[in-house]
This record gives structure tokens, C-alpha cells and sequence, in this order.
């Protein structure tokens, strides 16, 4: 759905999603729903619709006056946005690059929840010292104040993505001095926070709470399924970052004999049945002398082929795109992507080639070290394409572990 620039701050662009209107409208309804329950008497149907409609504006109105307050805090500690775009209670922010401190990242994410409270005490102070006999705009700036202190406390619940969640994992990580102990004691919290939150919204369900009881088990059901996928996402973070991947099983490599001619070389090709991977390396007396492809029988004229070596055609090593054992495995994958098949030569500290790592072999491990058994008849398939299996997006998960700087 398209989001509209509403302003343009700091070189950043601030948006406003579709669904932002949406929630203006049933915000305006449900307030003004409500003052025809309670409060018939006082107010008529139009007065419940001017009520509704301006606090809801209000309300959302602080939310993003609260996020440019946020904004400027964070770019003074070394954020950097590329747009931030309004949804619903809060907001998305599009972001080059986190803060890489504890200290600021907990200043971060005390802004909030302090403007919501600060935005509360204001609003609530002038509705008591107004001396105004306008009881809709009383009770518009009253009802404002209440929600920006229900969006306070919401917003320090240390749950996930929360500015609480953000506040204990920041905590965390300046005393243990560790990013990770933050982020795995944060999704634990969430993880046992969204249990009580499916234990209570039963117990709403069960005593015929049944609004309440929906809004606790989706909030329940998103925090269980975001606690996992947080987790997977840990694991695999810890494997990018891991230098010893001597259990990595790599693609073998395929040895011929410098003297080795084409029509014998053309018999070799034939017997391999794997397209992912055209190379072959020459040899010539236990040393390795170069490579070439399968698609290096294209260069000779087959009535050449009996008396034709494959030295002749041999590429250099060095044009091989090659990494040394004992880089972090995400260096090997952006290195991966350099290439133009995806193919990596690995060498060993002595510069002599070990094997080949493609997408496949790199994915399968990962997906080996969180448990999970991908099928034969899959494995073949997928290894055919040369891709990351099952849509595991890792390049993007290196670029966004570097936008955080936990690389």
C-alpha cells in the first residue's frame, strides 16, 4: 500500500502509511462509540464525532511529534535513517546504520515512553488549570493525555521490538558488556511474556471476554512465533560470525593430468552429471598448475581433440576467485556474490586448494545447525540452481548485522 511524505527533516523523509488513515477513522469511532455509551446525556451524536475525530488526530499528531523528538536523539547517537514511515501506534524506520553504543541505545529508547509521559502531564495539566467553560475541548485534550500515558507504559513492556524490549536488552548489554547475552536475555522475556499473555487471553475467552480475549491471543501468537524466528535468527548470526567451518563439507575438487588431451577430457566431462560446478583443475606432478571449464571444448575443433592438451588452455590459480581458511563465514558469502556463478576456491594456510563452496553447501550448513532435514528429491533440486535453500535471504541478514554493527 502506498505511505505519503508528509514532511522532510534532517535529509530525512517522514511518511504516512494508508493504514495510518484507517486507524484515524476507527480511533474516531470507537472514542466517539464510547461517549455515546456513557455519556449520551451529555453529549449528542455530532459532539461524540468531534470528540472521537480530534482526539484521535491529537493522540496521532504526538505519536509523530514523539518520533521527531526520537529521530533527533537518535541521529546525536550515530543513527542514520533513510526514511521513516508511520503505521498504526508507531512507526518503521528505515535505518544505514544503529547505534553501535549500550549507553546510547538505552538513551534511544527512553525517549518514547518520557515524551508519551511528558505529552501526558502537559495535556492533563491544562485541562485541570484551563479556565474554560468548553467541555469538548476539555474533554479532548483529557482523553489525549490518557492515551499518550497508556502509549508510555505500552512502550516500556519488555517485548521485542518495544522501546522496553531495546531499554533491558541495552541494560544487559552494558553490564555484561556482551550484545548478545541483551539480545538472548530480551528473547526470553518475550518468549515467557507472550505465554502469560495466551494463559490470560484463555482465561478472558473462557469468561465470555471475547473482544479482549482476541486482541491478548493475537498478541500472544505474534510474540510466540517472533521469540522463535528472534532465535533462528541468533543461531544464524552466530554461525556467520564463526571462523571454523572445518565441518563444512566442500565440493570436491576435479583433478586431470596436464597431458591429459581433449577427447580424454571430453570422456571426463561426460561422466559428470552436476552442472553447477564446470571446473577442473590441472595437475602435473602433484602440483596445481591451473584450471579450466567444460566450456573450454567449445575452443578446439574436434579433429583437434586427439592431440590437443588441456595445458594449453590452462587458466592461472589466481584467476580463480579464492578465500584463505579462517575468515568468518559471512566474508564467504559476500565474496560468493562477487563471483559470477557462485563458485569459491578455498585455500588452506599453505595456499593449496582445499575444495569448492557455492550457496548450497553454505545454506545446507546452516540449515544442518538449526535441525533441519531437507528431503533428497529437494536437495537435488535446489542444488541444480546453486541458490540459498528454502529462501534463506543471507546476504541481506550480513548487510543488516552490519547496519547494527554486531560485524
Amino acid at each position: 500500500m502506498r505511505s505519503w511524505q508528509i514532511f522532510k527533516f534532517w535529509g530525512i523523509p517522514f511518511k504516512i502509511h494508508t493504514n495510518w488513515f484507517i486507524l484515524l477513522f476507527l480511533f474516531s469511532w470507537s472514542v466517539s462509540n464510547q461517549i455515546n455509551i456513557t455519556s449520551s446525556e451529555t453529549y449528542n451524536n455530532n459532539e461524540s464525532w468531534i470528540i472521537g475525530f480530534f482526539t484521535s488526530l491529537l493522540f496521532l499528531c504526538s505519536i509523530i511529534l514523539n518520533q521527531v523528538i526520537h529521530t533527533f536523539v537518535s541521529l546525536q547517537e550515530g543513527v542514520q535513517f533513510k526514511k521513516i514511515t508511520f503505521f498504526f501506534l508507531g512507526s518503521i524506520c528505515d535505518t544505514e546504520k544503529d547505534c553501535q553504543t549500550a549507553l546510547g541505545n538505552l538513551k534511544i529508547s527512553l525517549v518514547r515512553p518520557a515524551f508519551s509521559f511528558f505529552t501526558a502531564f502537559l495535556v492533563l495539566f491544562m485541562s485541570n488549570v484551563l479556565e474554560t467553560k468548553e467541555s469538548l475541548f476539555i474533554d479532548i485534550i483529557s482523553r489525549v493525555g490518557v492515551l499518550n500515558i497508556f502509549l508510555g507504559f505500552l512502550n516500556l513492556i519488555p517485548f521485542g521490538s518495544l522501546d522496553g524490549g531495546i531499554l533491558l536488552r541495552s541494560i544487559i548489554w552494558h553490564y555484561s558488556g556482551s550484545k548478545n547475552k541483551g539480545k538472548m536475555a530480551l528473547n526470553k522475556i518475550t518468549f515467557l511474556t507472550s505465554i502469560f499473555a495466551l494463559l490470560f487471553a484463555f482465561f478472558l475467552l473462557f469468561n465470555g471476554i471475547f473482544y479482549y480475549g482476541f486482541i491478548f491471543l493475537v498478541v500472544a501468537l505474534f510474540g510466540i512465533n517472533s521469540s522463535k524466528s528472534e532465535s533462528q535468527i541468533l543461531k544464524i548470526e552466530s554461525l556467520l560470525k564463526k571462523k571454523d567451518i572445518s565441518d563444512l563439507k566442500l565440493n570436491s575438487l576435479r583433478k586431470i593430468e596436464f597431458d591429459l588431451t581433449f577427447k580424454d577430457f571430453n570422456k571426463v566431462v561426460k561422466t559428470y552429471k552436476e552442472q553447477s560446478n564446470k571446473y577442473f583443475f590441472i595437475t602435473k606432478n602433484g602440483r596445481w598448475e591451473g584450471f579450466l571449464t567444460s566450456d573450454n571444448l567449445k575452443d578446439v575443433a574436434v579433429k583437434k581433440w586427439d592431440y590437443t592438451s588441456v595445458y594449453k588452455y590452462k587458466r592461472p590459480l589466481n584467476e580463480f576467485p579464492s578465500v584463505n581458511e579462517g575468515v568468518p563465514l559471512w566474508e564467504i558469502i559476500e565474496m560468493i556474490e562477487l563471483t559470477n556463478d557462485g563458485n569459491l576456491l578455498v585455500l588452506n594456510p599453505l595456499g593449496i586448494p582445499k575444495g569448492i563452496i557455492d550457496r548450497n553447501k553454505v545454506g545446507f550448513f546452516i540449515l544442518k545447525k538449526l535441525g533441519f532435514n531437507i528431503p533428497l528429491e529437494l536437495f537435488e533440486k535446489i542444488k541444480s540452481q546453486n541458490k540459498y535453500p528454502l529462501g534463506i535471504e543471507l546476504p541481506k541478514m550480513i548487510e543488516l548485522m552490519k547496519i547494527k554493527g554486531d560485524i
